[in-house]
């Protein structure tokens, strides 16, 4: 006998959700897309011209999907198991904290929140009500990288040094003015919160750690925006570790680089992905094992593993399905949502208050305290 599929409603029809509208209507996803919220019908219909469908598919999920201009009402009429989130970033927390309120489960695009405070609120209902929180940290999806991180755990690699994370993620200016929030401090943050949050999340997941203090600087160098296009800072973990970022928008839209260095005292990790190619590069004692953790990966996923690049969001939309099934917890849950926020707020503190910032703070901060803060020139 069939299961019957967990309905999905997703508010918020921006560029990333197309993305989630490919995952959830996948063959065999054990999904329904139920509803389709945002601010004006218009957005709608571009949303499903861009999504990589049929014809038909996509006149049939049109059909089927109710649409709705207000997120409250879908919430009361839907009830949906799931909801997914791909609003602007300030706009998480309030929309976020009302779907658990109705019993859903939660898609929740990075970051969780633009506040400590409101990081912390959303896991507590999280817990109270026990609902899922799957965090849209892609990078933890990827190929390989599940494998790495269960080995560094065990010790596989040693004592670990540390850790550099660099995220050349470069946009022009019409990127930000398409959009009145992008680069604002209450709705978008810079390229720490926007594109840098990922990659802070896997580094600390990779070395089994979180961070404990952080120090920062900030420019903003190429673009007419509010917050920073280029991040220079490190964090230091509770194993000792130290981890280094490196975050710009300022490089050419046309070659996005994320990458990551791990070293321990047995071997060391290269890792990333540059203009939608990825690779690895795997040592332990001085030897290659990298067609070793290619073979794993396959055994562990399946092919479904060596295409997990092409939609990521499938690979999280399957695992919060797992997770909601089985009662256990996603593999980017709201915990790791909640330590990569105040991780990257950490970082704008050191930059606003020129010093080393504990974490976790000592008081709420949230990213619109920044709106005072004077770039150097």
């Amino acid at each position: 006998m069939a299961e019957t599929p967990l309905r999905v409603a997703l508010i918020g029809c921006g560029r990333i959700a197309a993305k989630h509208i490919m995952a959830i209507t996948k063959r065999n996803s054990g999904l329904l897309l139920c509803a389709v919220a945002d601010t004006s019908s218009r957005p709608f219909d571009k949303l499903f011209n861009t999504c990589k469908l049929s014809d038909k598919k996509k006149h049939q999920i049109k059909k089927d999907v109710n649409t709705y201009t207000d997120y409250k009402q879908l919430l009361e009429k839907e009830k949906p198991d799931i909801t997914a989130i791909t609003v602007p970033s300030g706009l998480h927390y309030i929309i976020a904290k009302a779907a658990l309120r109705n019993g859903s489960h939660l898609f929740l695009e990075k970051p969780m929140s633009m506040s400590t405070i409101q990081t912390k609120e959303l896991l507590e209902i999280c817990e109270q009500k026990n609902r899922r929180i799957a965090m849209g940290h892609i990078f933890r999806y990827f190929p390989v990288v599940g494998n790495l991180q269960t080995d560094i755990a065990a010790g596989r690699f040693g004592k670990l040094s540390h850790g550099s994370v660099v995220v050349r993620w470069g946009h022009d200016q019409s990127y930000y003015d398409h959009r009145a929030w992008r680069g604002t401090w209450s709705n978008d943050g810079g390229v720490l919160m926007n594109q840098c949050v990922h990659a802070i999340d896997l580094m600390c997941w990779l070395m089994n750690s979180r961070a404990v203090a952080a120090n920062a600087m900030l420019g903003k160098r190429f673009h007419d925006m509010e917050a920073e296009d280029l991040a220079l800072g490190t964090l230091q973990l509770d194993n000792g570790a130290l981890c280094q970022i490196e975050g710009t928008t300022n490089s050419p839209s046309c070659d996005h680089e994320a990458a990551f260095y791990l070293l321990g005292k047995k071997g060391e990790v290269r890792l990333g992905i540059r203009r939608d190619r990825p690779y690895f590069d795997i040592r332990i004692n001085g030897k290659k094992k990298n067609l070793e953790y290619f073979i794993r990966e396959i055994r562990s996923r399946g092919l479904f593993g060596l295409f997990a690049l092409t939609n990521p969001h499938a690979g999280i939309y399957a695992d919060l399905k797992d997770a909601v099934l089985n009662e256990k917890s996603p593999i980017a849950d709201a915990e790791s949502g909640m330590m990569s926020v105040e991780s990257v707020l950490a970082l704008y503190l050191s930059a606003k208050e020129k010093k080393q910032i504990k974490i976790p703070l000592a008081k709420n901060f949230s990213a619109e305290e920044m709106s005072e803060y004077i770039f150097g020139t």
